[in-house]
């Protein structure tokens, strides 16, 4: 196909998106939709791909599929086209709808029989039961003739919340489900947490805003001398933390955002996040307290009063060493928890 005609198809596909499709005809009785849940091998333990499917279509050259889900408990993450392939738009997900389209390219006729007419994958951020409900299905066919259906489809779902593959006998395994189940941690694609690995300043500052939900900035405010370094994965929860008071950087200015975070760090930011008292004489009774830096001291002592911060073994606070995943997630959830009391 040339240029030009390639310029028309797609032209016309926007017209019938937004010109022809609220002008729709009642769609056939003989006509249906159905939604099945497919765990393939490819997707991780806690990701669902749920397919559309149509039943006695005729020439489908377009669609548009209109779904909604409890985003309290699912995620939307992609979305795919099935038999009609050609050119997609974007996936819209926005306050628990996703909206997905899909239009074969050149002069040629629309499929016809049962197909699946598109994958979504969702990825289970909560537990219980869930659904997902197929709203609206709207077609056009080679003739640009549109059809609209408002099937009401549902299928149920039993969300067991996300699994991950090496936490099973850990001290942390009951807080990092939880931490993952109420969505502010996320494992890596392997099925793994990787509990004993080291947080980064960045990552922690992530963790933090989402746990406790930080307000977001109305506008950037992190003016860091090495701003430009900052992942773009991390630097609204970055602006949050700046704007709430609870993220400075260092002396030369600078966040250094791939830096691995210390536990006095971690104690002074989250105090700071939930307005712990630290008068400047407060001590804690830690073995290794005189290690603690002055800057930190009262913040540490505060969030161990407050239950917030635990110490290592022998009694030591350990203020210098990095802080690890599995302790991030549980200092945070309490944390959370002193918020939430309060």
């Amino acid at each position: 196909m040339n240029n030009s005609k390639r310029f028309v198809m797609l032209g016309l596909f926007a017209l019938w998106i937004t010109v022809l499709l609220p002008a729709y005809a009642a769609a056939e009785q003989q006509q249906a939709f159905r939604l099945a849940a497919d765990k393939n091998g490819s997707l991780s333990a806690h990701e669902i791909k749920i397919d559309v499917r149509g039943e006695s279509l005729q020439d489908v050259y377009a669609y548009e599929v209109k779904l909604s889900y409890d985003p309290a408990k699912l995620r939307f993450k992609s979305a795919s086209s099935g038999a009609v392939a050609g050119f997609s738009i974007k996936p819209q997900a926005e306050d628990g709808q996703v909206v997905f389209a899909s239009t074969k390219t050149g002069q040629k006729k629309g499929e016809s029989g049962s197909f699946i007419l598109c994958s979504l994958v969702f990825e289970a951020v909560g537990t219980g039961n869930s659904e997902v409900k197929l709203t609206s299905v709207k077609l056009v066919d080679s003739a640009l003739k549109a059809l609209e259906n408002k099937p009401s489809v549902k299928l149920g779902l039993e969300l067991a919340g996300p699994v991950f593959k090496d936490i099973q006998g850990h001290w942390a395994e009951a807080a990092v489900i939880r931490a993952a189940q109420s969505g502010f941690v996320k494992g890596y694609s392997d099925g793994t947490f990787r509990p004993e690995a080291q947080v980064t300043r960045a990552e922690f500052a992530v963790m933090l805003a989402r746990a406790l939900e930080l307000p977001a900035a109305a506008e950037s405010v992190s003016a860091f001398a090495d701003s430009g370094s900052i992942p773009v994965w991390a630097q609204e929860s970055i602006d949050a933390a700046v704007q709430a008071g609870v993220l400075k950087g260092y002396d030369d200015g600078t966040f250094q955002p791939e830096r691995l975070i210390t536990r006095s760090e971690v104690a002074v930011m989250v105090a700071r996040a939930l307005g712990l008292a630290a008068e400047a004489n407060d001590q804690s009774s830690f073995a290794d307290r005189l290690a603690i830096p002055a800057w930190a001291e009262p913040s540490v002592a505060a969030a161990v009063e407050a239950g917030i911060v635990k110490g290592r073994g022998g009694n030591r606070f350990a203020p210098d060493a990095n802080t690890t995943r599995a302790e991030a997630v549980t200092l945070l959830l309490a944390a959370a928890d002193s918020r939430n009391a309060k």
